[in-house]
């Protein structure tokens, strides 16, 4: 992958290993027209990378993400037409769904407060990881709107429909640990623990069956809307292409010759 060269964000590989860094700390990394475009246009790019196996995607500073910027975003939205204000929102959900969809782990590191379109961004990725000092809510009820960047979608999934109802009718913020009690973080660790215990997921992620993890989140994601025969069918069919990959072959020997299987992504 070549790296490109942002003004909002940081975007690098290590090895199988993608990171992007929302890179606007000074206003708590908030959502710009030119960020959410820029993240877009990287999200695309880590999807299509053939060696990058697992994304990061996290914040500078102290914060994960604020939501929408006040100047850039918010007092710019409040002048649009309805069907300007559409089209613009469109091109934000834009990156929600390429983390949905994309076909590998994208782990959510995050390490502060993750408010509004904030959270929204932490919901779509597959895992989060928080730091004690991470913070969540969903503020837009405080602006008389409500959730546009999946937070109808993912909240009552992640927390059940009532928790759901609650921050968002509420807006109130909550602590990583009461997050983590309603079901919204998936890993909680320390402070002076939390980059390394992000390194060594996504270390494990990336040196895992990388099309098995694929198809298993893309299996999972579309259950959500399958009954169970329609699910136990899909999934069937997926597994017979799977066991036509390398990493396949490379499973079924190790596990016979009782030792750890070294998959290669293919």
């Amino acid at each position: 992958m070549t790296e490109k060269q942002y003004e909002t964000i940081l975007v690098s590989r290590e090895n199988s290993i993608s990171r992007i860094t929302l890179n606007r700390p000074k206003v708590l990394n908030a959502m710009s027209p030119q960020l959410m475009h820029e993240l877009d246009d990287a999200l695309a790019t880590v999807a299509s990378d053939m060696e990058s196996r697992v994304l990061i995607i996290t914040g500078a500073g102290r914060a994960f993400c604020a939501g929408g910027d006040v100047d850039l975003d918010v007092a710019q939205v409040s002048k649009m037409t309805p069907f300007e204000w559409r089209e613009y929102d469109l091109r934000f959900c834009s990156v929600i769904k390429r983390i949905y969809w994309m076909e590998k782990p994208v782990i959510a590191a995050v390490n502060g407060v993750a408010v509004g379109g904030g959270c929204d961004l932490a919901m779509a990725c597959d895992i989060r990881v928080a730091s004690e000092k991470a913070r969540f809510g969903m503020a837009y009820i405080k602006m008389g709107i409500i959730p546009d960047l999946g937070g109808n979608y993912f909240l009552p999934r992640l927390v059940g429909l009532g928790r759901a109802k609650l921050l968002a009718f509420t807006g109130d913020l909550i602590d990583a640990k009461q997050a983590e009690h309603f079901g919204l973080v998936d890993l909680l660790v320390p402070e002076d623990e939390f980059p390394k215990a992000v390194e060594e997921l996504a270390q494990k992620l990336a040196n895992g069956p990388t099309k098995a993890i694929a198809m298993t989140k893309i299996t999972m994601n579309k259950s959500l809307d399958m009954d169970l025969e329609t699910s136990l069918d899909y999934s069937s069919n997926l597994q017979v292409f799977l066991m036509n990959t390398e990493d396949y072959r490379e499973g079924v020997q190790a596990f016979l010759e009782k030792r750890r299987p070294a998959f290669k992504g293919r």
